[in-house]
């Protein structure tokens, strides 16, 4: 009677058992499916956080066949973040999977760089220079800005 009553009040409440699975992780992509077998009709949405930056999401919704064979929900559960738009880091990050706002990773989650692999030691050296020519771009930047900006201010006050 009282998991009844709890499963009554997860219903009521929105929030239900979480089912997933981590499928794989690679320098590009984390993959799995993730399920509320409470709202299986209901897309779980997949975070990956760093700290407390979001650093990518989607949405599991993608058909497969190995669920529905499963018995998981409607089979559409299916997720795949691309990551291959995260900007270079010689160090692995440390991330987090949440599920529908919950964390339900233990221990971190390592994204290792493919350029790491093949750089070895010298990734970190291509981060400094990668940093420093991107500080030196800004720095151009906003002295192009600057420059037009006292340009449009003098034609406006004459």
């Amino acid at each position: 009677m009282n998991r009844k009553l709890k499963n009554i009040v997860k219903r009521v409440m929105g929030r239900g058992d979480l089912q997933y699975h981590i499928d794989a992780v690679t320098a590009d992509m984390v993959s799995g499916w993730a399920c509320n077998s409470l709202k299986p009709a209901h897309p779980c949405k997949v975070e990956l956080k760093q700290g407390d930056k979001t650093i990518a999401e989607t949405k599991a919704a993608t058909m497969r066949e190995d669920l529905v064979a499963a018995g998981i929900g409607n089979g559409c559960h299916g997720f795949a973040i691309e990551l291959n738009m995260l900007p270079f880091s010689a160090e692995p990050r440390e991330v987090h999977l949440f599920i529908n706002g919950k964390r339900v990773t233990q221990t971190a989650i390592q994204l290792k760089s493919s350029f790491t692999d093949i750089l070895g030691d010298f990734a970190v050296e291509v981060e400094k220079r990668m940093d420093a020519m991107l500080a030196i771009q800004t720095e151009r930047m906003e002295r192009d800005f600057n420059y037009l900006k006292s340009q449009l201010k003098q034609t406006t006050d004459k």
